[in-house]
């Protein structure tokens, strides 16, 4: 009797081929299927022709797919989210018992994780990926939430594929029940949106008032990720300057805007819903959508804006510190969003965790974020900030958004940074009078000094 395989990846696109390659590199036995529609009858056969090994095994019938795997069965779907994943498992779920597993790889809701626990007989895992299709392939970071007992069957697996750290320990954790884990990656794509925005606002600057050209950007980003800010993203920043198609440079042939794919909005909702302040996050999704907005004009061309007036290496040094503060703070915010959610849902998360599951594998892999660990141990302080941001790195992004404003050239993460750092650290803000101006025309109350807590109105409490 031939051997049952280890478990299916339902759905092949980038993300799906390259983690069942790396199983199958593993030495385990893959099923593999994908969804049969117009445009996509092909996929599974070109697979198995060009790139998979003899241990997968294609299917184009769901049935056929599901019956292939050993029990408990394993399904890992590797789809984008939404309705989609619900249809999926519609799909496999007549051919599973309560004792298998079903994971979701996307970047579901953590919300609608939740959801799923609860109303599909299975056990079910939602696990966060991040590392892209290299990362897929290789080692990538795994965040995993849900069924602890599927957890205690799919361990082995997953943190034998995950990205190892320097101690060889897995970039693969269990955060929690239900959602946690896909509330884990959107955390990571929050902080995401923020340092690609941090390094896109350097790039902004150089471009504009420096007049540098790219590859001399890319010289300067290279130059940073042999630093402090060495990360993935800077790492990356650097090489796609250098890319050419027929015209010359391709980002001078690529058009300004940015899109989304839902996890920033997550991200934004959350933040909103739990109370916590994340300003330079929040400021990197708005840029995207300003970025595709129909109201911009073109009113500053490239010859509008003014030389610099610090000299190159002093203009480069306040963006350098501008970016490492931008990091430190979208950091932060991430982790305070973690701190209160992990509480409101007992999820009990360790932000130490956090960090280590994120330190290699990822899209957000930092040398800043290794060094912020330690600040973790046992829970999130604003000490980080104090001491990380020092008095000349805030001065720097003082100054760079200084000079992006003089020039009209935009800086929303640098100057929510600023903001949120200013704000964190003010021992005094005017959000007295708004308690007043509430209690004025909503007679929403205000709280006195001497008597916290106690929600005062004008005529009755003004002696208090």
């Amino acid at each position: 009797m031939q051997n049952k395989n280890k478990i299916g990846i339902y759905g092949l696109g980038a993300m799906g081929r390259n983690i069942a390659l790396n199983i199958a590199d593993k030495g385990f036995l893959v099923s593999v299927y994908n969804r049969n529609i117009e445009g996509e009858f092909h996929i599974v056969e070109d697979f198995l022709s060009t790139e998979a090994p003899s241990n997968v095994q294609g299917f184009n019938n769901v049935k056929e797919f599901v019956l292939s795997l050993e029990q408990p069965r394993k399904v890992l779907i590797m789809i984008t989210s939404g309705s989609a994943v619900d249809e999926a498992i519609c799909q496999i779920m007549p051919y599973m018992d309560s004792n298998d597993i079903i994971i979701d790889g996307g970047n579901s809701n953590y919300l609608d994780t939740k959801v799923r626990v609860e109303k599909y007989d299975v056990r079910y895992l939602g696990c966060g990926i991040s590392g892209g299709w290299y990362g897929a392939l290789n080692g990538p970071s795994m965040m995993i939430g849900g069924s602890n007992s599927a957890w205690n069957e799919t361990r082995y697996l997953f943190q034998l594929i995950a990205s190892k750290r320097n101690n060889q320990s897995s970039c693969c954790h269990w955060f929690g029940e239900n959602g946690a884990g896909h509330f884990i990656k959107m955390i990571h794509n929050g902080i995401e949106y923020a340092m690609m925005q941090s390094i896109a606002e350097s790039y902004d600057v150089l471009r504009k008032i420096a007049s540098m050209s790219n590859n001399d950007i890319s010289s300067v980003f290279e130059e940073w990720n042999n630093k402090e800010l060495n990360s993935y993203l800077m790492k990356v920043s650097s090489e796609v300057l250098l890319i050419k198609d027929k015209s010359g440079c391709l980002i001078d042939n690529v058009i300004d805007r940015s899109s989304q794919k839902g996890t920033g909005i997550d991200f934004a909702i959350c933040a909103l819903k739990y109370g916590v302040p994340a300003p330079t996050i929040i400021e990197s999704i708005n840029a995207r959508f300003v970025s595709s907005s129909e109201y911009r004009i073109n009113t500053f061309s490239m010859n509008s804006y003014k030389e610099a007036h610090q000299s190159p290496n002093v203009l480069l040094e306040v963006l350098f510190d501008s970016v490492y503060c931008s990091y430190v703070i979208a950091f932060f915010q991430g982790m305070d969003l973690v701190q209160k959610v992990s509480d409101d849902q007992s999820w009990n998360i360790d932000l130490m965790d956090v960090a280590a599951v994120w330190e290699e594998g990822c899209i957000i892999k930092s040398e800043i974020f290794k060094d912020l660990a330690k600040y973790l141990e046992s829970k999130l302080s604003v000490q980080m900030l104090l001491e990380k941001l020092t008095k000349s790195k805030v001065e720097n992004l003082s100054k760079a958004i200084g000079i992006g404003m003089e020039n009209g050239v935009p800086m929303p993460v640098f100057s929510s940074s600023l903001n949120y750092y200013y704000s964190t650290c003010s021992n005094k803000l005017p959000a007295n009078l708004i308690q007043l101006q509430r209690e004025y025309f909503g007679s929403h109350g205000f709280e006195k000094i001497e008597a916290p807590g106690r929600i005062c109105h004008f005529g009755v409490d003004l002696d208090i």
